[in-house]
Formats: C-alpha cells, sequence, structure tokens
C-alpha cells in the first residue's frame, strides 16, 4: 500500500520523511529544494514497484513555490538539466496530490525516454538498410 505523500509542511520541511537508512523497498529517494537558499534534503516516498523499477536510474527532485505548489522534477542520470520533465502538484491531499505526480513524472519521463530511443534505433535501422 502506497502511504507516503511528498506534502510540505508551511515551514517547508517535508509532512512524512522516511529515514533513508531505513529505506523501504519500493521508496524513490527524492532531493528536496528548500526555501529560501535551495539547501537540499534528502527525502523518500513510497510507490508501487513498476514505478520503483521505472526510477532506478533516475534523478529526481522537488521544491515548493511560492504559489504552494510543489514542482517535481525528472531526469535519467547521464542527462542534462534542460532535459528534466516537469509536473506541479497541489500542497496536499486529492487527484492531484505530490505522490501522485511523482509517479505521473516518473511514467512520463520512463515513456517518453524510451520511445526516442526506439525511434532513434528504427531510423538507424532505415539508414542501414539503405547503405546496403
Amino acid at each position: 500500500m502506497v502511504n507516503n505523500k511528498l506534502e510540505l509542511a508551511p515551514d517547508g520541511k517535508p509532512y512524512h520523511i522516511v529515514n533513508l537508512d531505513k529505506i523501504g523497498k519500493n521508496d524513490v529517494e527524492i532531493i528536496q529544494f528548500l526555501r529560501p537558499d535551495g539547501k537540499r534534503r534528502k527525502m523518500s516516498c513510497d510507490v508501487p514497484p513498476e514505478i520503483k523499477e521505472m526510477s532506478k536510474d533516475m534523478i529526481i527532485s522537488s521544491e515548493e513555490l511560492t504559489t504552494g505548489q510543489v514542482a517535481i522534477y525528472a531526469r535519467f542520470k547521464g542527462e542534462k538539466e534542460y532535459d528534466e520533465m516537469l509536473v506541479l502538484a497541489t500542497n496536499g491531499p486529492g487527484p492531484n496530490n505530490p505522490q501522485a505526480k511523482l509517479i505521473e513524472v516518473i511514467k512520463k519521463k520512463w515513456d517518453k525516454f524510451f520511445k526516442e530511443d526506439h525511434e532513434l534505433n528504427m531510423r538507424q535501422e532505415q539508414a542501414m538498410s539503405m547503405i546496403r
């Protein structure tokens, strides 16, 4: 059962922090950037096993915006920051809660990355067949 939420309290500290020494097998590690100076804090969020598997080579970060929303970023290790995918979450319960949006951004980044990889392979195969 997924129970941790990536919610931030008014003081900028997450409501639910998992001790990373005791991180669960389905927890995704997140780098949280804190206001006002951008200090970093590691936290985690429990996700379904297939999402955990998708995220294993990703760098995931979050920050609370001045609007009160939570920005969640995901990119694969080795990608540049400008390749990050971004989703915005409502800081609290509901369909756009941070945990739901975390799962969404991981799925979207995974799909986009492997779709582009597949399309590149197809173009390379087409080019090779034209050479032969």
